[in-house]
């Protein structure tokens, strides 16, 4: 019987698990959720949960999945990279043994996860390695809708057989890396003026770009001008091609005909590997 057992981290975008978690909750044998002990986020920042969000996951718990795993996952003296990176690991440490561990961000929604596990419980690669998958990512919700990232390569690692990761949760240096076409969507910069804020000002990559020319490039778009932008990434110019609109909520967009089908457009990514190089040589420097 193969053992699939599933992490979140736990933090400032805690509301986003009540969407993530019920597309995973029946499909794995553990869920562990990390949360910081001391209320920090991985830049220093003040993080404050709502208890209703514990009640909820208490209630929502039915099969007694779920375990809450507290520790000190700030340091001061590491990068908000560092720190990322190093409670990925002391997460896959307390997650025990299991044939393959997955993580899973709070805003990220598998498109179909059954058909995911079912490919993991047939698959039993004879050396380490880490299972990509094919992500679509929203930029901004409109009145209308959400922008998305179209024609994108992006690919996100989510499950391993070896929970040692070197930058955030990929391990690109031990690791096969293997593309599989299942599909994500990542929630990511659909968020209020406030949360893309508190976003910018606690993720890992705070220290990556400019982050107040992207917030007011992010804050200036909206439906009648996302068609103009083009190779906005961040990071890499060419990873976020252009703009496209999906219509309804977030819930209409999981279970449309039109995101089911979007997996075709995919191909695998071409640039991601030396881009992480690129930032791993950059944080060991």
């Amino acid at each position: 019987m193969t053992t699939i057992k599933a992490g979140y981290l736990i933090s400032y975008d805690y509301e986003f698990v009540k969407i993530s978690l019920p597309r995973v909750y029946d499909f794995v044998d553990e869920i562990y959720l990390a949360v910081d002990r001391d209320g920090k986020t991985w830049s220093g920042g003040s993080l404050e949960i709502d208890p209703h969000f514990w009640e909820w996951l208490k209630a929502f718990d039915k099969d007694q999945k779920v375990t809450i795993y507290k520790d000190q996952f700030y340091l001061p003296e590491l990068t908000a990279m560092e720190c990322d990176t190093r409670e990925r690991n002391l997460l896959g440490k307390r997650m025990g043994k299991a044939d393959w561990y997955l993580q899973i961000d709070s805003d990220e929604y598998f498109v179909d996860f059954e058909a995911f596990i079912e490919k993991l419980k047939v698959y039993h690669p004879d050396k380490p390695t880490s299972v990509c998958c094919s992500v679509v990512t929203l930029f901004k919700e409109l009145e209308t809708g959400f922008l998305f990232i179209d024609d994108s390569y992006e690919t996100l690692s989510f499950a391993t057989n070896h929970p040692v990761y070197d930058l955030a949760r990929n391990n690109s240096s031990g690791n096969e890396q293997v593309l599989w076409d299942n599909l994500v969507l990542h929630q990511s910069w659909a968020r209020t003026t406030s949360e893309i804020q508190q976003k910018l000002a606690n993720w890992s990559h705070k220290d990556d770009f400019n982050t107040r020319s992207f917030f007011k490039l992010w804050d200036a778009i909206d439906e009648d001008n996302y068609g103009y932008l083009r190779n906005f990434h961040p990071l890499t110019l060419d990873t976020w091609p252009k703009l496209s609109l999906f219509k309804g909520t977030i819930l209409e967009v999981l279970n449309s005909e039109e995101l089911k089908n979007f997996k075709i457009k995919k191909r695998p990514p071409v640039k991601q590997k030396s881009f992480l190089s690129k930032l791993w040589k950059k944080l060991k420097s």
